[in-house]
């Protein structure tokens, strides 16, 4: 009985952490674009991500870019001048999908702050809810077969 009791604790804690991990997956980074360069960010992407993108650009001038992306599939999509950007997409493709900052008509150095989030689906369901309904369906396995081989026979 005791044992049964540590197991069930021990499979909370684990979804928890599960679950836990699966939900802090966003990133942020800053970078310096330099006068008359392009800066390239890369992100790593597979089939049926939904990525969610951001980023602001400061500087002494203008504090716009060339800004355009390049998806996995080579599609080609070009912002134009921007200082501000936000978009949302699922890809449809593995790979690398690139972003790139174009700072190559200008004399001042612009900081570029990106945040994105990358959301990995398995059969259609976040990957966070997909691994939570597979682990409570193993513990109720677990735990239906602890009742079942536990019951005394007469």
């Amino acid at each position: 009985m005791m044992l049964t009791r540590s197991l069930c604790w021990f499979l909370l804690i684990l979804c928890l952490l599960v679950g836990a991990t699966g939900i802090v997956s966003a990133t942020t980074e800053g970078v310096n674009v330099e006068a008359g360069k392009e800066f390239i960010y890369k992100i790593d992407v597979t089939t049926t991500d939904r990525v969610q993108l951001t980023f602001t650009t400061t500087g002494q001038a203008s504090s716009n870019l060339s800004f355009s992306m390049v998806f996995p599939n080579s599609t080609i999509i070009n912002i134009g001048q921007v200082g501000h950007y936000s978009t949302s997409f699922t890809s449809n493709a593995t790979g690398t999908c690139e972003l790139h900052f174009d700072n190559s008509n200008s004399t001042d150095t612009e900081f570029v702050a990106i945040n994105y989030n990358v959301d990995h689906y398995f059969f259609g369901v976040p990957q966070t809810i997909f691994f939570l309904v597979v682990i409570a369906v193993l513990v109720m396995v677990i735990v239906s077969g602890y009742i079942v081989l536990g019951k005394p026979s007469y």
